[in-house]
C-alpha cells in the first residue's frame, strides 16, 4: 500500500539503525575503556561480582601496606633494642671489672659514674624510640597493656597482635631511682673503747648524709667510720681524725684532722671523697671525749654505718607519667666487690630478657613477611579472576565493531531509499 502518512519501511529501518547505534556506542565504550562491564546496565550480575572483587582487591592491597608498616615499626623497635643491648654489654664489662679485688674506692667511683651514665642512656633511648610519634619501648604495649594490632587482611578479624615490653633501666633491673637525700640508720656497731672518751660517736650526733647526686653512696650501703683520738702525756686531749671507708676497708678520700675543740664541741665535719661527691656530713655532739684525764697515746675505733634505703618508689614508665622513663636514674650498684658480683648476674638477666623480646619481635616480623607474600599472591589471583569478568576481549569487540559499522552504513543507505518511496506517489497525481 502506498501511503504518505505512514512510511513503515523507513520506520523499521530507523529502528534497526538506532539499535545498531546503541550497540556501537556500547562497543565504543568497551574499546575505549578496556572494560566490557562499565555499568550495571551492561551486565547486572557481572557488575555486582566485579564490585565485590574490587573491594576485596583494594582491601588486600591496603593490608599489604599495613603489613609493610608493621615491619617498619618492628625494625624501629628492634634497632633500638640492639643499641640498648650494646649498652648492657658495656655495663657487664664494668661490673666484671668492679668485681675484681684491688680496686680503690676512686676506681669504683669512676666505674659507678659510668654505669650511671649508661643507665641514663638506656632510658634516653627508650624514650626516643618512636614510630609516627608513638613511643614503642616505654611499656604501653607490654604484656597486660594495650597490644599492637595490625589489620593484615581485607575482612574483619583478619588481624595480628603482638606486644613490646618496656626496655628502661629499672624494668630491666639495671637501674634505680635517684633519691633526694640519704640518712643514716639508727644505731651502729661499737668498736673498741677509746681510752678517756666515749665508746662511740653518738647516733644523735649524725645530722645528715649527703652525696653528689646520691649515686656513689647508695641506700643500703655499709660504710666504716674510723675514729682516732690522741691524749698527751699529761692526759690532755690533743686531737684526732675521722676516716670514711667502704665495707671492704678501702679509704674514701683522706682522713679529716680534728682539733681538741672539734672533739669537745658541736662541730660539723665532712668526711669522704669530695672530688667525686661521696661525702657524709657528720655533726659531733661535743660530749663524746673529755678534754682532760685521758690515757696518754692514740686509740682507734671503727664504727659500721649503714645508709638507709630510699623510700619505695618507681621510675618505671606508666600511663600516669605519660609512658616516659625517668632520666634521673642511677645504674646498678657496683661500689663494692659483692654488689658488683650481684650486678654481673643482674645485667646478664637483663641481656637475656632483651634478647628474648627481640626474638619474639623477630618471629612476628617473619610472620609479616610470609603474610606479605600471601597478600600479594591473593591480590594478583583475584585481579586475574576479575579481568575475565570485566576486561574487554579487544579482538572480538573490534570484529563486532566492524560489523556494526557496516550495518550502520547499510542502514543509512536503506533509510535514504525508504524515504524516497513517498515521492513515487506524486507521479500518480501528475
Amino acid at each position: 500500500m502506498l501511503s504518505i502518512n505512514t512510511n513503515s519501511a523507513a520506520s523499521s529501518i530507523l529502528a534497526n539503525l538506532n539499535n545498531v547505534e546503541s550497540q556501537m556506542n556500547s562497543t565504543y565504550q568497551q574499546l575505549s575503556t578496556g572494560n566490557k562491564v562499565n555499568s550495571a546496565a551492561d551486565n547486572p550480575a557481572s557488575y555486582a561480582i566485579s564490585q565485590q572483587m574490587t573491594s576485596q582487591i583494594n582491601g588486600l592491597n591496603q593490608a599489604t601496606q599495613n603489613a609493610q608498616n608493621g615491619i617498619s615499626m618492628i625494625q624501629t623497635a628492634t634497632g633500638a633494642m640492639n643499641q640498648i643491648e650494646q649498652v648492657l654489654q658495656t655495663m657487664s664489662t664494668l661490673a666484671t671489672e668492679a668485681a675484681n679485688s684491688g680496686n680503690t674506692f676512686s676506681d669504683r667511683a669512676n666505674l659507678q659514674l659510668e654505669m650511671n651514665a649508661l643507665a641514663q642512656q638506656i632510658n634516653s633511648t627508650t624514650n626516643q624510640t618512636q614510630y609516627n610519634g608513638i613511643s614503642l619501648l616505654t611499656g604501653q604495649f607490654g604484656a597486660g597493656n594495650t597490644s599492637l594490632t595490625l589489620q593484615i587482611g581485607a575482612n574483619q578479624g583478619q588481624t595480628m597482635s603482638f606486644n613490646i615490653g618496656a626496655t628502661d633501666a629499672e624494668t630491666l633491673g639495671v637501674g634505680s631511682a635517684q633519691t633526694t637525700g640519704v640518712d643514716m640508720t639508727t644505731g651502729y656497731a661499737t668498736g673498741s673503747v677509746i681510752t678517756g672518751g666515749s665508746t662511740s660517736i653518738a647516733t644523735t650526733g649524725i645530722a645528715s648524709a649527703v652525696t653528689a647526686s646520691n649515686s656513689l653512696l647508695q641506700g643500703g650501703m655499709s660504710l666504716k667510720l674510723v675514729e682516732t683520738v690522741t691524749y698527751a702525756a699529761d692526759g690532755t686531749l690533743t686531737g684526732g681524725t675521722l676516716q670514711l671507708q667502704d665495707a671492704d676497708g678501702n679509704d674514701i678520700g683522706g682522713a679529716v684532722t680534728l682539733s681538741a675543740s672539734d672533739l669537745t664541741s658541736a662541730t660539723q665535719v665532712t668526711v669522704g671523697d669530695s672530688s667525686t661527691g661521696a661525702t657524709l656530713s657528720i655533726t659531733l655532739t661535743g660530749t663524746n671525749f673529755a678534754s682532760t684525764g685521758g690515757t696518754p697515746g692514740t686509740s682507734t675505733q671503727t664504727d659500721t654505718l649503714t645508709l638507709a634505703s630510699p623510700a619505695a618508689g618507681s621510675t618505671e614508665p606508666q600511663s600516669t607519667n605519660g609512658w616516659q622513663s625517668a632520666t634521673n636514674i642511677n645504674g646498678i650498684n657496683i661500689m663494692t666487690q659483692s654488689s658488683a658480683q650481684a650486678a654481673i648476674t643482674a645485667i646478664q638477666n637483663a641481656i637475656n630478657t632483651l634478647s628474648s623480646s627481640q626474638a619474639q619481635l623477630g618471629a612476628v616480623q617473619d610472620r609479616l613477611n610470609y603474610t606479605l607474600s600471601n597478600l600479594s599472591n591473593s591480590s594478583q589471583n583475584l585481579q586475574n579472576a576479575q579481568s575475565t569478568i570485566t576486561n574487554t576481549d579487544m579482538a572480538a569487540a573490534y570484529t563486532q565493531f566492524s560489523q556494526q559499522q557496516v550495518l550502520e552504513q547499510v542502514g543509512i543507505s536503506m533509510l535514504s531509499q525508504a524515504q524516497q518511496q513517498p515521492q513515487m506517489i506524486l507521479k500518480l497525481l501528475q
